[in-house]
């Protein structure tokens, strides 16, 4: 599933609610039709800005609210722009497909506001197998998108 909105908020600054953010989830959600308890991982935009990571946290406290595993990519290879979104989803793709939960890199001190639960290096926590997996990207101009990868031959529904 697939879910895209705009926020019309401000050309580089988010809406500060992440309402736009939210609504780009519940839209993939519903097309998936898939719960929120039913996505297992999370691929946040994660700038590292503290304007962009609150709103993108609000958003994931209203869509998940009983929380999901999630992290921040960039660590690995930087703010890529214009290619963010695939890269990002290839690594989603490449966790579903080799079940792990990648770390947020070079993460040393969380914002206390953030209330999303982020995947740290050198946290030991158990995690369900990886069937389900969203991929958040957030763009200047209040370009927002989610895409939902799913393991193959995994059936939530039954």
């Amino acid at each position: 599933g697939y879910g895209e909105s705009s926020d019309a908020w401000h050309m580089s600054t988010p809406h500060p609610e992440g309402a736009g953010a939210a609504r780009a989830m519940h839209s993939a959600l519903a097309m998936a039709g898939l719960k929120p308890g039913e996505v297992d991982y999370v691929n946040l935009h994660g700038t590292g800005t503290q304007a962009n990571d609150q709103a993108e946290d609000r958003a994931m406290q209203e869509v998940f609210p009983r929380g999901v595993p999630c992290s921040s990519t960039k660590g690995y290879c930087g703010h890529t722009l214009g290619a963010a979104g695939i890269v990002e989803l290839l690594v989603c793709a490449l966790a579903l497909e080799n079940n792990f939960y990648p770390v947020s890199l070079n993460t040393k001190n969380v914002d206390e506001k953030i209330q999303s639960r982020l995947v740290l290096p050198n946290h030991q926590q158990s995690y369900p197998s990886l069937c389900v997996a969203m991929s958040n990207s957030f763009g200047f101009g209040g370009s927002n998108a989610s895409l939902l990868l799913m393991k193959s031959g995994v059936n939530r529904h039954e």
